[in-house]
């Protein structure tokens, strides 16, 4: 979900994808979101025969995107650099368990590994780590539950109380 640009990576999530299809994995990708990376993704879909497992949704509205949360198992983000990483935190909420570079305060909010997958970008660990997480229901289970209560504290009336009391006399 976001900028379909060279520094969030769009293209290394397809492979990933594309990567788990050869091992007989039955998956999905929908990228959410425009940018300059959009036709070479579009050319490399197609090249590979991936049409049947990666959508490209374009920009949709919010409530679009967190259908989309409820219904997936995972949010993927192999961004180069952060600020704070909103989509992760959303996806998280709704029960989806991260995979993400190590950039950012990522690792911190993955609790270095028990609420998601931090990538290391080395393609063929980062393939093995997620059929390793595929491949062992009780440890994704412990990290979708733990991705919802870490991002399920973090509500707007929680901030608004943090402000309030950063502002006191």
């Amino acid at each position: 979900v976001g900028t379909l640009s060279p520094g969030k990576r769009p293209l290394y999530a397809v492979q990933l994808v594309a990567a788990l299809r050869e091992r007989d994995i039955d998956i999905q990708l929908s990228l959410f979101g425009h940018g300059t990376e959009r036709q070479m993704l579009e050319d490399y879909i197609r090249q590979n025969k991936l049409g049947d497992s990666i959508f490209l949704k374009g920009n949709q509205p919010q409530e679009v995107v967190r259908e989309a949360f409820k219904k997936s198992h995972f949010v993927v983000l192999p961004s180069q650099s952060e600020g704070w990483p909103k989509v992760i935190a959303e996806g998280m909420f709704w029960g989806c368990v991260p995979i993400a570079s190590r950039v950012s305060c990522l690792a911190n909010m993955l609790d270095n590994g028990q609420r998601g997958l931090l990538l290391d970008m080395d393609f063929e660990s980062d393939v093995n780590q997620l059929l390793a997480l595929i491949n062992a229901p009780e440890t994704y289970r412990g990290n979708a539950q733990n991705s919802i209560a870490w991002s399920r504290k973090y509500t707007m009336d929680w901030f608004e109380d943090e402000i309030k009391m950063l502002l006191r006399p």
